[in-house]
């Protein structure tokens, strides 16, 4: 078992050069872009405040929320028990969007054997992974998640979504989700491999552009709107009455996806 005292972690290796900007922030780039995620579960939580919105509808957000403050937690202080909150972070808002998928209009027997199994499965993933002090196995459970997220909302736009131009939209909005995680996890891959050359461009360059450079920041970035992109499909899809669409609900996203207009009024799901 790894040590849990406060030692500076080994088990993963930034780019991002330490401690260099604070003295009390390990990575402070890599610390300042998971407010990505906080920001995007702000807006979200604001607008279903408003709009009377579900307990269910709601903790998806609360789990893009928590993912920001554990990852934040986790790059300012470079210490074990950090990297596991960020870790388990990671688990809970991507077991929260598959939840909500998989059971919003199942039994209650269902819903209960389901949260069971999969309670059973992350925390199974998380006692390994916290004994062992290996990634591979979390890293598999995490992409497992979110690749049963995207089936299932391929699922529901083909079973739920009657209008074709509703459909497009929503397979436009997948694959942007989609790309943007895909690009951000190439940029951490780059900033892993490249790690030497790209120090050394840093500090040639200086700061702050230098921080442009900061791949795994990127990667905080662009997951913060993929993941918002499907935690939004999810609600929506999931939620009562009609499909709303329009672009409030979509923050910051560029509303082309939309073809810039809002929902074609009150569409009917099959």
């Amino acid at each position: 078992m790894p040590d849990l005292s406060t030692n500076p972690i080994d088990l993963y290796s930034f780019c991002e050069e330490d401690f260099i900007i604070s003295g009390f922030v390990g990575e402070f780039v890599n610390t300042l872009t998971n407010l990505a995620y906080i920001l995007f579960a702000y807006q979200a939580l604001r607008r279903l405040n408003r709009d009377h919105g579900s307990a269910a509808s709601k903790a998806i957000y609360y789990g893009l929320a928590i993912v920001g403050l554990t990852s934040g937690l986790f790059h300012a202080l470079l210490k074990y028990h950090a990297q596991i909150s960020d870790d388990t972070g990671m688990l809970i808002a991507s077991g929260c969007v598959l939840h909500r998928a998989m059971t919003f209009d199942k039994s209650p027997a269902y819903q209960r054997n389901f949260s069971v199994g999969l309670l059973a499965f992350i925390l199974s993933s998380l006692t390994y992974h916290s004994l062992a002090n290996e990634q591979t196995v979390h890293e598999l459970t995490f992409f497992a998640l979110i690749l049963a997220v995207g089936v299932k909302v391929r699922a529901l736009i083909h079973q739920r979504v009657t209008k074709p131009e509703q459909r497009k939209r929503l397979t436009r909005l997948s694959l942007f989700g989609a790309g943007s995680m895909v690009f951000g996890y190439f940029l951490w891959q780059l900033d892993h491999i490249f790690c030497s050359e790209l120090t050394s461009m840093k500090r040639q360059i200086g700061m702050p552009w230098s921080f442009l450079l900061e791949f795994h920041g990127w990667w905080h970035i662009l997951t913060a709107v993929g993941a918002y992109t499907f935690m939004v499909m999810v609600e929506r899809l999931t939620s009562d009455g009609p499909l709303d669409l329009s672009p409030r609900a979509f923050a910051w996203l560029p509303m082309t996806l939309l073809d810039g207009r809002s929902s074609d009024g009150a569409q009917k799901r099959a």
